[in-house]
């Protein structure tokens, strides 16, 4: 077992098991199943546009080489957990499949997806305002950059810096949790 994935499970072992939880940035769905495995939740919902994005080419989905992949990614994830009945396929950027669903719906969140600003921050900001109060927002590649533009890191520290009591934070090598408090307020100024 890798660092990366011993720090991964660690984080899992910290989200409530049958859940309903969320993973923006699926990529291939590799860390999919191991979510399915170590969480078992109640419905997991995979959502990614599998889109070939040439603006962001410091990120996979950017790379010339990746271009021609996505749709063939997307259908084998979709082949992958098409028996499945707890596990949800959305293709679609975050900001627009994340606002279909209710307010409060889930119970935990993970963010890997694009990790550029401003997308970073609406990710969280939509984060917000679909997790539970108590529940978990948490994401990859915190350190995720260089040393004079870390854009993970900045806007989980502008996003917990929005709330006036401090939050339960924890970092495990690049992974990241973030547990709302259980009286969440109605709304934060951050960025959307």
């Amino acid at each position: 077992m890798s660092r990366r994935e011993a720090v991964r499970l660690k984080l899992l072992s910290k989200m409530p098991k049958g859940g309903v939880a969320a993973e923006i940035g699926v990529w291939n769905g590799g860390f999919s199943t191991v979510i399915l495995e170590q969480t078992e939740p109640a419905e997991l919902h995979l959502i990614d546009p599998w889109l070939y994005q040439p603006d962001f080419r410091n990120t996979a989905f950017g790379r010339p080489r990746n271009e021609s992949r996505m749709d063939v990614m997307h259908d084998e994830v979709a082949a992958k957990f098409s028996d499945n009945p707890r596990v949800r396929l959305h293709r679609g950027l975050s900001d627009k499949v994340m606002a279909t669903f209710p307010d409060n719906y889930f119970d935990w969140v993970y963010i890997d997806g694009n990790h550029n600003a401003p997308h970073v921050d609406r990710d969280l900001a939509h984060a917000f305002r679909k997790v539970k109060a108590g529940g978990i927002i948490s994401g990859d590649d915190y350190l995720w950059g260089d040393e004079d533009e870390r854009p993970v890191r900045s806007a989980v520290t502008r996003f917990r810096d929005a709330f006036e009591a401090e939050l339960d934070f924890r970092v495990f090598g690049q992974q990241w949790l973030i547990r709302l408090p259980a009286k969440k307020p109605e709304s934060l100024n951050f960025p959307a």
